[in-house]
């Protein structure tokens, strides 16, 4: 039931019968539509207790609309002897900045940000183009508001996860990290399923470290996207492991892992001198991706490179 609405997002009610109420927000993948939200597939499964909000395009939950969706949700709110909070990327920053504004005894954040202003996490532009000064002042996550526990689970070799998630630790206390190592800014996607889902909020409401641990180990291990992590993280220092991946997993990889793969080993190519295979690696990336910026610009760049160098070798 949509039980609150304004310009940047969507409130949506479920009753269920679990003994706590399971506050979700989502990624920025997805917008609200007058019902859905994120998370919803599960808690209709597992008969969860949900409120779900939403935003109508990626705009990390504005404070204003948010305190005023709180007020609508109040008798929800309160009829809730446990509330856990749950999101994935804007919607983990959600779990985080508002874990006094819900009381929340849990918070369960996967790859959140501590901010996307630019000013205050310079190192991070993948969201600058959303940053908003009228929307987002004052956005950044701080100690005040801090409630109950937090959990934020990560990919300590995804550096700028790994930046965002150690410094909201440290800002909030109460608030303990788990690795997920080799999942990247997915890590959401390796708890999927609803066995795995509820034995992950079971953990964190009882405070069972131990069973975090193995549940975050195997299901690191089973992660679909864990040999297309290997292979990018191994490009650096161990190229031809990195190729020994790809040719081995390459045919498991998502279609948009495939294009990162080639655009970044292409950049590897160029940055030990062979040019050539370079290039195909772009143009493969191209046609599996066509008309994108990135790689059309970088191939732009390419191609004057081999233009000027086979200039220089003609007339020396």
């Amino acid at each position: 039931m949509l039980i609150y609405s304004d310009e940047n997002l969507e409130v949506i009610h479920r009753e269920g019968t679990s003994p706590y109420l399971l506050v979700t927000f989502n990624e920025m993948e997805i917008q609200a539509n007058g019902s859905r939200y994120w998370g919803q597939r599960f808690c209709e499964k597992a008969d969860i207790s949900a409120l779900g909000f939403i935003s109508r395009r990626p705009n990390w939950f504005p404070a204003a609309s948010v305190i005023k969706a709180v007020e609508a949700a109040a008798p929800i709110l309160k009829a809730a002897p446990e509330r856990i909070l749950y999101g994935h990327s804007q919607g983990g920053y959600a779990a985080l900045r508002y874990r006094r504004r819900f009381n929340a005894t849990t918070a369960i954040a996967f790859c959140p940000q501590v901010s996307i202003d630019p000013k205050s996490v310079p190192y991070d532009n993948r969201f600058i183009r959303h940053f908003s000064p009228e929307l987002h002042g004052n956005m950044g996550i701080s100690p005040d508001q801090a409630a109950g526990r937090a959990y934020i689970f990560y990919d300590p070799f995804h550096a700028i996860d790994r930046r965002h998630a150690e410094r909201i630790a440290f800002l909030q206390r109460e608030t303990h990290l788990v690795p997920v190592h080799m999942t990247g800014h997915g890590t959401v996607r390796v708890f999927t399923g609803t066995e795995r889902a509820l034995s992950l909020i079971a953990a964190c409401r009882t405070e069972d470290h131990p069973a975090l641990r193995a549940l975050a180990r195997t299901a690191r291990i089973d992660a679909p996207m864990r040999p297309y992590q290997i292979a990018v993280a191994a490009m650096v220092r161990h190229p031809a492991w990195s190729d020994a991946l790809n040719a081995r997993f390459g045919d498991r990889f998502a279609p948009m892992e495939h294009v990162n793969f080639l655009y970044h080993r292409a950049n590897r190519h160029i940055g030990d001198g062979d040019i050539l295979s370079a290039r195909a690696m772009l143009e493969t990336a191209l046609s599996l991706l066509p008309g994108d910026p990135a790689i059309k610009h970088r191939l732009k760049e390419l191609d004057a490179r081999i233009l000027r160098e086979r200039k220089v070798a003609s007339t020396s």
